[in-house]
């Protein structure tokens, strides 16, 4: 087995919170050995969206041992809260994350090590790079008493996070609006789930209701790819078949699927309705999000029809994920093809 003390390798440190649910530290250090750590780059507040790198500026590119231990307190603005976090890192994990292969072998791959801090003392530690992260770990923090002292000399805590409030429209009317999130939002987001994507290329009989194969000589459309991107802020864009083995992953937020029939090319984008596709994964995996599972995506592309349901060993029948909690837009050869009646998003949203 390596010794994870004496392995080095290059990525950026940055930090991360909710666009909605900012965060301000008052130190955040990743401890290397006993004695030598590196500190997390700073930002006024950290608030992005979720899972992305925000905050680079203050380190190079370097070669570091891997980290061991997270020392960090930091500010949750909109709860008026300072949280504490001292705990041992998963060192061996984070050390496969960071050296994963990911093919390319024609361009250098920026990876990062993310650190990000969600409202009640969530706090996630992905392993990014563009065309794929990973969830390493999620922990919580405690709340903590701070001196005003110790946050800034000149200001308090309130004053603090009124500034930040103030100075962002959404996250004013947001509060104003909705309030403090659901106590277990986060831990929501970051639950993990056993499935994998399954395409299935079938023609729907609209007056049987069923859906049926092609038969023998006719052409059936051909898989090329499919990407995602999570809630719990992890994403996959690396095409190599991955996504369609069975895995530990978070619920997801945008999958894109590409494929071809004869010379005709098809790409189909799905966003997910945060609340109701957390409804759908709860009432389908109860205790047991362990249990593999069949994400099935059903296409018909002569008829426009698209199904997406889950499956499990034992049901008689996938249950069918309704059309309500998605929302999908389809391109034929680059122009716009089919899209959802609840379709609403804004124009360039299929570029992620």
């Amino acid at each position: 087995m390596k010794d994870i003390s004496k392995i080095e390798t290059q990525y950026f440190l940055s930090g991360n919170a909710p666009i909605l649910y900012p965060a301000d530290t008052l130190f955040c250090l990743l401890f290397i050995d006993t004695e030598k750590a590196l500190e997390l780059p700073k930002r006024y507040p950290y608030k992005g969206e979720w899972g992305k790198p925000l905050s680079t500026h203050l380190l190079e590119y370097e070669s570091y041992p891997i980290p061991k231990t997270i020392d960090i307190v930091w500010l949750s603005v909109v709860e008026r809260k300072v949280y504490s976090l001292n705990i041992n890192l998963p060192s061996d994990k984070i050390s496969k994350l960071l050296t994963y292969d990911n093919t390319n072998k024609n361009k250098q791959i920026i990876k990062h090590i993310i650190v990000g801090m969600a409202p009640y003392g969530g706090v996630a530690i992905w392993i990014h790079e563009n065309r794929k992260s990973f969830l390493a770990a999620w922990l919580c923090a405690e709340t903590i008493r701070v001196d005003t002292s110790d946050m800034k000399s000149y200001i308090n805590i309130d004053y603090l996070c009124d500034s930040y409030i103030n100075d962002d429209l959404h996250i004013k009317e947001n509060i104003e609006r909705i309030g403090l999130p659901p106590r277990n939002l986060y831990n929501k987001y970051m639950q993990q789930f056993c499935y994998r994507y399954l395409p299935v290329y079938e023609r729907f009989n609209a007056d049987e209701g069923k859906w049926q194969k092609y038969k023998k000589d006719e052409t059936v459309p051909e898989f090329e790819f499919i990407e995602e991107a999570l809630f719990d802020g992890t994403h996959d864009k690396l095409h190599d078949d991955n996504l369609l083995k069975c895995h530990e992953a978070g619920k997801p937020k945008k999958l894109a699927i590409k494929w071809h029939k004869k010379k005709t090319e098809y790409v189909a984008y799905f966003w997910f309705e945060d609340e109701k596709i957390r409804e759908v994964f709860d009432k389908f995996y109860g205790a047991h999000p362990d249990t593999k599972t069949d994400f099935i995506i059903r296409i018909d592309v002569e008829n426009k029809k698209y199904e997406l349901a889950l499956y499990r060993y034992g049901l008689k029948e996938p249950q069918v994920i309704p059309e309500d909690v998605y929302q999908l837009l389809v391109f034929k050869n680059k122009f716009e093809d089919y899209r959802s009646e609840n379709y609403n998003q804004e124009r360039g949203a299929w570029i992620w």
